[in-house]
């Protein structure tokens, strides 16, 4: 993780950390406004605009998780753990993201982020399962489908945990409950907003445009040692995903803050390196759509996991 000098007597992980105290100001000063505001803007924008707020939101806590803002993670971890988006105890994605880059990336079994199934788990999957396994290759399933079923699933593991007595997942969700109970407060007795609102605009709204950046970004491909994409996003997209749609770069080095990726995949020659793969996408993720909307992006199994 890169530090500017004397960042060790600095509360900030580095000069350039105004830039993610901005993205943070931004992401709860609009929610709260949108929230107030929200008879005026009527469910039309209010549902919209919060939509693109959760989205944005879960980018913030992608980059608290990885020692972004301040060089003392429990406030990096207080400021992500408030549950805009309601549906994800932190401290779980904190863990379960972790595993995530030190894992073997796409395998089913040992990354939690891994969109593939084992060739033992198709083999005993009918036909219902096997449809959904394909269909979930294609981006708008994901996006509209996906995402409640994998809400429901992985809210579902965390419980079973906490059955088994798991401390660490005790922790996240007492810690999640507490930060929903305030959430819940502010959004129906301060604003008098209908929660249905609230959740259709921050937690499927904003799942839906996040689930967007994870499509593309891994992709295994045997014989290949690069399994990591590059979409070459705007302006729009590249902010709301806080460059992690540079994937390359961002798992070459995770510490990076958002705002150096761009000088960071330069250096490490990720463009280069996602074409020779055949996972640079430079039409951006309209690309992305224009490929995989109906068409699935490769086959539901991953050989040899």
């Amino acid at each position: 993780m890169s530090q500017a000098p004397g960042s060790q007597k600095s509360l900030l992980n580095g000069r350039g950390e105004w830039r993610t105290l901005a993205v943070i100001v931004a992401v709860y000063g609009l929610t709260i406004l949108t929230v107030m505001r929200h008879e005026v803007l009527t469910p039309w924008l209010t549902i919209p605009f919060l939509s693109v707020l959760g989205a944005w939101h879960l980018s913030m806590q992608h980059e608290t998780i990885h020692g972004h803002p301040f060089r003392r993670q429990w406030i990096n971890d207080v400021i992500g753990s408030i549950p805009v988006t309601l549906w994800n105890p932190y401290f779980s994605f904190k863990k379960d993201h972790v595993e995530h880059h030190q894992s073997d990336l796409t395998h089913p079994g040992l990354d939690n982020e891994s969109y593939y199934v084992s060739p033992e788990a198709w083999e005993s999957a009918g036909r219902l399962r096997k449809a959904a396994y394909w269909a979930n290759r294609t981006i708008l399933f994901r996006m509209f489908v996906w995402t409640i079923v994998s809400t429901v699933t992985y809210l579902w593991s965390k419980i079973r945990l906490i059955l088994r007595g798991d401390k660490q997942a005790w922790f996240a969700v007492a810690v999640h409950a507490v930060g929903l109970v305030v959430v819940v407060f502010l959004v129906q007795s301060v604003a008098g907003m209908p929660l249905w609102q609230f959740a259709l605009g921050t937690t499927y709204g904003g799942r839906i445009l996040n689930a967007i950046r994870p499509f593309p970004e891994h992709k295994y491909q045997a014989g290949e040692e690069t399994r990591t994409a590059m979409v070459m996003a705007g302006p729009f997209m590249s902010l709301l995903m806080l460059n992690n749609n540079l994937h390359v770069a961002h798992h070459e080095q995770p510490g990076v803050a958002w705002y150096e990726v761009p000088k960071l995949s330069a250096r490490v020659n990720a463009v280069e390196r996602a074409r020779e793969a055949g996972l640079l996408y430079e039409g951006g993720y309209a690309e992305v759509f224009r490929k995989f909307s109906f068409k699935p992006m490769g086959a539901p199994v991953r050989d040899g996991a």
